[in-house]
């Protein structure tokens, strides 16, 4: 694995390095001074290129930067910490006169260091284990001999079983302790199918129209995060990186080379999590409708962008499936729903939320299981089924909700599965089939290759790809395959874009997706209960894009 640690200050010069892979650190230095980077906080902030991930914090006048392959999972808090950290160590023990001692460089190692373990799971057990191999190895044939037969000699003992032990502050205050205590199997069913936790919803969280209940809109569930926005913005206003309009308010009032302004906001919507493609295609665009002009105003360049931006994401669908599902429960047909997506981006969480909109429609909704391959899934969509049971009977809602499921199997089992639950449906007057299917990669065409023989047996009605609003320019490609896994006579209905409450207003994700596939947003997960889910506000989406 590659990583390194540098310190540098404004001037470029070098006052610290952890070791001699600092080339990579060029790029850092030239996204610092373009600004084209993801700012965390006022002063830390990350961004990633060439298969690395990049992260910086400035203290007064000198800059901690640090990286490592993508493949690493380091949370940025912990990031933050250390850099800071470092930071003050240099800060506080650093001689101007003979520059940094060998006492100040081993702590900021050692710290450095300590970081990266948390990637890497190095700890003194693994390390024990390890070098204890190399000294078998390096005691030669007759050690080894001796070692073995002692092994042997260990294993044909009688095995003693392992007793149960309660811990507190790091000491054993009971090792006879009855381990019953944590055999929870024989629990009652519902116990252990599902939550038998007290569960409630916000009776708010839905608009109604006439007979249809809508999901709210994403304006209304920001409205609180503006004034927090307003007072973080007028508090940092001395922050590490400039805003984009405060570059550009001067501006105003006349007008301003096209190139130059049409850059500008290629960094500004590249740092909104649009990737550099897709921003440069929107912009060709913009320049395309000046014409032969050379400058242009701020404002009437802004306003094109605004038109053009709302134009891409202006689809709003979610009344459109209503009726459709509607229409098609009086032909005494299930309306099938399949929820496709890469792993771990809230599918089943994301199907359980449109399940509990459709119920407060007063729709009967079975979930059928096809996540037949991650250990788990099954029992996590019983979980959601018997919550929302729960939370159906406290409302007024006269709808059902059940599971079909046939537990774990290949690729088969999953098509004989779908199947069923469709037929169950249409005989048991159930008005809509939810479909959750395993997470894939996207990159990995063995594992796209089954959606296609899916798609042709189940044949639903409707196919809604869960995206990942912290994915960046990846998802792109996540669209596109996803998109094309169907084969030419299918596509991707909608999208479900998920985690979109922790992403502040780096909503560029939608754009992305859209722009490639021309797939409408259907809803935005904004959180973790069943009623975070809201339609999408366009002139908000392209209010946070452009501020």
């Amino acid at each position: 694995m590659s990583y390194s640690l540098v310190l540098f200050d404004d001037s470029g010069r070098v006052v610290y390095k952890y070791n001699n892979k600092i080339s990579p650190f060029n790029e850092l230095v030239s996204n610092i001074v373009n600004e084209t980077y993801t700012e965390l906080d006022s002063r830390f902030f990350t961004f990633s290129g060439h298969h690395k991930k990049f992260y910086c914090y400035k203290k007064e006048d000198i800059y901690g930067g640090l990286y490592f392959d993508v493949i690493t999972t380091i949370d940025n808090e912990r990031i933050r910490r250390t850099l800071l950290s470092v930071l003050k160590t240099y800060e506080h023990l650093e001689d101007d006169s003979k520059g940094i001692s060998d006492k100040t460089k081993k702590m900021i190692d050692l710290q450095f260091e300590q970081l990266m373990k948390y990637n890497t799971g190095k700890d003194d057990t693994s390390k024990a284990e390890y070098n204890s191999e190399d000294a078998k190895k390096e005691q030669g044939p007759d050690a080894q001999k001796k070692s073995s037969a002692a092994s042997n000699k260990s294993k044909a003992q009688k095995t003693v079983k392992k007793k149960m032990r309660r811990w507190n502050n790091g000491e054993v205050v009971d090792d006879n302790a009855d381990a019953s205590e944590l055999d929870f199997s024989k629990e009652e069913e519902l116990k252990a199918n599902g939550s038998n936790r007290d569960i409630d919803f916000d009776q708010n969280a839905f608009e109604r129209e006439n007979d249809l209940v809508l999901v709210e809109e994403l304006k209304n569930a920001l409205d609180d995060d503006d004034e927090d926005s307003e007072d973080e913005s007028t508090s940092n206003s001395g922050t590490f990186r400039r805003g984009f309009f405060n570059k550009v308010m001067s501006y105003f009032g006349g007008e301003v080379d096209l190139n130059t302004l049409s850059k500008q906001f290629h960094d500004q919507l590249i740092a909104k999590n649009i990737s550099a493609g897709t921003s440069k295609t929107i912009l060709d665009r913009i320049q395309s409708q000046f014409g032969k002009k050379k400058t242009v105003s701020l404002e009437a360049f802004k306003s094109a962008l605004q038109v053009e931006l709302t134009k891409i994401l202006s689809p709003n669908v979610s009344t459109d499936l209503l009726f459709e599902i509607k229409s098609k429960s009086q032909k005494g047909k299930p309306y099938v729903i399949s929820v496709v997506g890469v792993n771990g981006v809230g599918k089943s969480t994301n199907l359980a939320k449109l399940a509990f909109w459709l119920l407060q429609n007063n729709l009967n909704v079975l979930i059928c299981a096809c996540d037949t391959f991650r250990s788990g899934a099954v029992e996590q969509l019983k979980i959601h089924a018997n919550n929302l049971s729960a939370l159906n009977k406290s409302s007024a809602s006269t709808s059902k909700i059940n599971i079909f499921e046939k537990g774990y199997g290949g690729g088969n089992h999953v098509v004989a599965t779908a199947k069923s639950a469709i037929e169950h449906a249409e005989n048991e007057g159930y008005n809509v089939v939810l479909i959750d299917t395993a997470g894939r990669t996207h990159s990995n065409a063995k594992l796209m290759a089954p959606l296609k023989k899916f798609g042709d047996a189940a044949n639903p009605d409707k196919i809604i790809m869960v995206g990942e609003a912290l994915v960046g320019s990846d998802s792109v490609e996540q669209a596109i395959n996803f998109n094309n896994a169907f084969g030419t006579k299918r596509n991707l209905d909608f999208f479900i874009i998920s985690k979109v409450d922790t992403v502040g207003d780096m909503v560029g994700t939608m754009i992305n997706m859209v722009m490639a596939t021309n797939v409408p947003i259907l809803f935005i997960g904004t959180g973790q209960t069943y009623t975070d889910i809201k339609r999408l506000s366009v002139k908000s989406v392209v209010d946070m894009l452009l501020k």
